[in-house]
């Protein structure tokens, strides 16, 4: 997926919007003022909205929970080695600490990158990542953000999330996207201009696979004669789903799906996002999408109130940054796996993205998510804190701030949103 927070590259996605799957038992998806399901979590004992404090549901609490869909926050896992002493190793048990650590803060929602061959991101596999974290976790929902599915066989593909589902318990939430980074296609020996084609037969062969069990499908990309499939999803039907394009066809083909768009607002601010999401609105209307735009927004943040961090945040988020417009070159210039910072016309300064950026002390932090949640109106938040270069102790101290001090109060936002939809 691409994470850009550079202005000139959105990154979209879509997400399935139907019902999500039956679910064991024992599992039980986060509703507004609703009882934790499996154990404590910390900071929302106070989130229940106005009604529900007075005694219990209402006519129009329901109204609004039916009107829209339920606001969702998620954790994102980049795994990016953001300096020269981190190793792969040390990355990724800081991911298994920190997506522990979300789902005890109560988080919905977790996902996972895929990147090749730098030091971006060293997650070349999202699906096995999210198939060691269920096995570590008993609540949050699990995905790949996402699957680049044109370089994967797609029976591969669907027979991996079928894995994950059945050993989740269903826990499992499906990113697909068409892949942005010439040089992966390159390494990988798949056409760059093939993506789209791909991944729209990619996808229609995982459907047919998780929903009915048999694959039969003889396409441009793929002939797959009559095969069958040991397992699928727990409840037949495909995981909810985003997309990370925003390319007509496929857009179109999310919303045939049920589909909600999911759009980068990177270091923008609010108001300088809102021409993202009348884009994104007018071309949703333009394939027959139906309103209120459900729609899904990607933030990065951190939590501190130390100076140096402060400031180290903000360095690692323009490196972010340069770094995203460096792996848009055919060939990315490295040094052995680590990029090299591209600098790159109208980039930010570090005093604007530590007066402007989501960095610094919890209210700050509440108080513009908040008001972009009002401005913006989003359905889903997918939240990014591993961009520093900061040891994994000072990513998860900002977490677990933001988890007890900040997103109960976005939890209150959103249902006083709803309630007023």
């Amino acid at each position: 997926m691409d994470c850009s927070p550079v202005p000139s590259s959105p990154c979209c996605w879509s997400r399935a919007a139907r019902a999500m799957p039956r679910r064991p038992a024992a599992w039980k998806p986060r509703r507004p003022a609703a009882a934790p399901a499996s154990r404590s979590r910390p900071g929302q004992g106070s989130i229940a909205a106005p009604a529900l404090r007075q005694g219990g549901p209402d006519a129009s609490l329901a109204a609004a929970q039916q009107a829209r869909p339920e606001m969702q926050f998620a954790y994102f896992n980049l795994m990016s080695m953001n300096h020269q002493g981190e190793t792969p190793a040390e990355v990724l048990a800081n991911t298994v600490r920190q997506v522990r650590l979300a789902e005890e803060l109560g988080f919905d929602a977790t996902w996972f990158a895929e990147h090749h061959f730098s030091n971006a991101s060293i997650c070349a596999s999202p699906l096995l990542m999210a198939m060691h974290c269920a096995a570590v976790t008993s609540r949050i929902l699990l995905g790949p953000a996402v699957v680049v599915l044109p370089l994967h066989h797609p029976l591969r593909v669907a027979q991996e999330v079928a894995m994950l589902d059945q050993i989740s318990g269903g826990r499992v939430l499906l990113g697909f996207g068409p892949g942005h980074q010439p040089h992966e296609f390159r390494s990988l020996q798949v056409p760059l201009e093939s993506r789209y084609a791909r991944l729209l037969e990619g996808w229609d062969i995982v459907e047919q696979a998780l929903t009915t069990g048999r694959v039969h499908h003889l396409g441009e990309h793929y002939r797959i004669e009559d095969t069958p499939v040991a397992a699928r999803t727990l409840s037949g039907r495909m995981p909810p789903m985003y997309v990370a394009t925003a390319t007509p066809a496929v857009l179109a083909r999310g919303v045939r799906a049920g589909a909600t768009p999911m759009i980068s607002q990177g270091y923008r601010t609010g108001t300088q996002a809102l021409p993202m999401r009348q884009a994104m609105l007018d071309a949703w209307r333009g394939v027959g999408g139906a309103e209120p735009l459900p729609l899904g927004i990607q933030r990065y943040l951190f939590v501190t109130e130390d100076a140096a961090e402060a400031r180290q945040a903000a360095e690692g988020l323009l490196a972010l940054a340069r770094n995203t417009v460096a792996l848009r070159a055919a060939l990315p210039a490295r040094d052995g796996v680590h990029l090299r910072a591209v600098p790159f016309q109208g980039e930010p300064t570090v005093e604007w993205l530590l007066e402007h950026g989501l960095i610094g002390a919890p209210g700050k932090i509440a108080e513009q998510l908040a008001g972009d949640m009002r401005l913006l109106r989003p359905t889903h938040y997918s939240l990014y804190m591993g961009f520093t270069g900061l040891a994994g102790a000072a990513v998860e101290r900002s977490l677990t701030r933001f988890g007890r001090e900040v997103l109960p109060l976005l939890r209150r936002a959103a249902e006083a949103e709803a309630l007023a939809a």
